[in-house]
């Protein structure tokens, strides 16, 4: 019994790793990290796996490349990315040079289709930095509220000083 178990076992499991190896296989891109949280100004460390059927990502020759198009202006920029994890993981460092909405995709992926692309899905919004500590943004505010204080300080001194004296009877 125990026999026919492994030789059944054995059979079901050559299919799934043909299907692995199988050039025809449609090849997948799994987004290891996504621009989450990027100021202007910052870069993003891009690192995806590229899959092929259940098996992993057999060749070697896929030189992946990250397009970041600004959406308000149409500027695209190519970003080649470099092996991480031979032979399927890669990674990039991707600046967003200006505060927008930007879409990015890989491409040069797939041997067989190098025009096909994946995007990483909706369009990634890039957020002004914040301002330093000493930039006007933050500090007209407080020099708003002390200018306030000190035209009531004034009002309040001119009121006590010109107000007449009261005796008591």
């Amino acid at each position: 019994m125990r026999p026919l178990a492994l030789a059944l076992l054995a059979l079901l499991l050559v299919p799934v790793s043909a299907a692995g190896k199988e050039p025809d296989a449609p090849v997948r891109v799994l987004w290891n990290s996504t621009p989450d949280r990027v100021e202007a100004g910052g870069s993003w460390d891009a690192r995806l796996s590229l899959l092929q059927g259940p098996g992993g990502f057999p060749d070697a020759k896929a030189r992946p490349v990250i397009v970041v198009t600004e959406l308000a202006t149409g500027a695209e920029e190519r970003v080649p990315m470099a092996a991480d994890v031979p032979p399927n993981t890669f990674r990039a460092a991707v600046r967003f040079p200006r505060a927008g909405r930007y879409e990015v995709s890989v491409a040069g992926f797939d041997p067989r289709d190098p025009e096909r692309f994946a995007d990483v899905g909706r369009p990634v919004r890039v957020e002004p930095p914040p301002p330093a500590a000493g930039d006007a943004a933050i500090s007209w505010p407080w020099g708003l509220a002390a200018g306030a204080a000190g035209v009531a300080l004034l009002a309040f001194a001119r009121r006590v000083l010109t107000a007449p004296a009261r005796h008591p009877a």
